[in-house]
């Protein structure tokens, strides 16, 4: 004979009942006798285990059902994969603040079904009970474009200018034009006034939908210290739906980003085309007066030679005029600016629609060189247009600075005077 040494496990399944008549049958009686005369409440550790020891009889149950057996089996599956899930949250705390709400309701939910506590519920869910809490005293508003409490979270945009950004973003009237030309319209008319990264968030939260651009390699560029420094030319192709191609030119001033001056035909737009667009836009702004240097840059064609070269060297000094090729070996820099104002024009202004004909395709041309100059703001120019910076502005980063921290401080108060959601009941008790 020798003697079994018994799995720890088996005494406890044998005095909670849980095993069955076959294996009673292989225990001896002496043993089974030995086992019944635990005192378990004499044994160190005891307090550990007692909470365990209480749960045996639902142990039992489930253990006695094949139908509990398998959905408990499920249920802690499905725990697993969810923790899982979970903790790839905890690195992303964006992604964990997004779906706070529905883990908190979903752990109300388990505590109401169950009838267990919520601190057992936020076990099951694997989150603190100082995180539900936390969560759970975070009030979700409705009529804010982030759920957040204006009275609680003070600091965001009031009721007002969000209506103020949706209706500039929703409007088809401002469909194509970049936001940041929209910002600067916005905080110009005082229909908002925060800084551009927030008006921005806003914007892509209330239905701001960026136009499709053509997608050009990027070019190098460089940027002018004044006005009429540096004069950018080139040529594009305007498809019409009844009277074809038309080519058009813009003379763009680099420094303020003015459109100066431009012209189409349908004709040869050779350098005869080019040689009188300039020469009106000397007249124009009497660039033959001034003493300072002016550059002409543009690309390698046959239209930006031959009679536009000859006017140039006729030219007498001041100013001295040069004439240079962009993208040369002596001049690495792009003729971007000019290619820019092409993509504008077809995209941000005609969102690549056709005009009817030449006449309509002139009117086009009228219109968009009046949004440009006057009603679209560069990132550049810090809420001037360029007109304005060729009128003598000066770009300044800090120009609304004072005025945006003095809206900041007024829509504190705003925003925790506000008494107009569902929520706002809980935000006074």
């Amino acid at each position: 004979m020798y003697k079994r040494n018994y799995h720890p496990l088996v005494i406890i399944l044998y005095t909670s009942g849980m095993l069955d008549k076959n294996q009673i049958a292989q225990i001896p009686k002496t043993t089974r006798y030995n086992w019944k005369q635990f005192a378990h409440k004499n044994y160190y550790g005891n307090d550990w285990t007692s909470d365990y020891i209480e749960q045996f009889d639902a142990i039992k149950d489930v253990f006695a059902s094949k139908f509990l057996f398998k959905s408990l089996r499920f249920l802690a599956e499905t725990r697993k994969g969810y923790l899982n899930m979970l903790g790839e949250l905890a690195h992303n705390k964006k992604l964990l603040q997004l779906h706070a709400s529905k883990i908190v309701s979903s752990i109300e939910h388990l505590a109401s079904l169950s009838k267990i506590s919520i601190i057992t519920a936020c076990k099951y869910y694997g989150v603190s009970k100082d995180w539900y809490y936390t969560q759970k005293r975070k009030l979700i508003c409705g009529l804010s474009p982030f759920q957040k409490c204006y009275k609680q979270h003070p600091n965001q945009l009031t009721i007002k200018e969000v209506v103020a950004i949706e209706n500039l973003v929703t409007n088809p009237d401002h469909f194509g034009k970049t936001k940041t030309t929209l910002y600067y319209h916005a905080i110009i008319n005082n229909m908002v006034t925060c800084g551009k990264s927030t008006f921005f968030k806003y914007a892509a939260a209330l239905g701001y939908k960026k136009p499709k651009r053509f997608k050009n390699k990027s070019k190098k560029g460089f940027r002018a210290s004044r006005i009429f420094e540096w004069l950018h030319i080139d040529i594009t192709n305007v498809h019409t739906q009844e009277n074809g191609i038309q080519k058009v030119a813009f003379i763009k001033d680099n420094f303020s980003k003015t459109i100066l001056h431009y012209s189409s035909t349908d004709g040869k737009a050779g350098s005869e085309f080019i040689r009188n667009l300039f020469q009106e836009t000397f007249d124009k702004y009497q660039l033959l007066n001034t003493v300072s240097p002016i550059n002409i840059l543009s690309d390698g064609g046959s239209e930006n030679k031959g009679e536009l070269l000859t006017w140039i060297q006729n030219i007498q000094a001041p100013p001295t005029v040069t004439k240079i090729t962009a993208q040369t070996k002596d001049f690495p820099f792009s003729n971007s600016m000019s290619e820019s104002t092409h993509s504008i024009y077809k995209t941000e202004f005609m969102n690549g629609k056709l005009s009817l004909n030449t006449q309509t395709h002139l009117q086009s041309l009228e219109r968009f060189v009046q949004y440009y100059n006057y009603e679209r703001y560069p990132t550049e120019l810090y809420g001037y247009t360029p007109m304005e910076i060729t009128q003598g502005k000066i770009p300044d980063k800090d120009r609304f600075k004072e005025q945006i921290l003095e809206a900041r401080q007024q829509r504190i108060i705003i925003n925790q005077q506000f008494n107009d959601c569902d929520s706002a009941i809980s935000c006074n008790s």
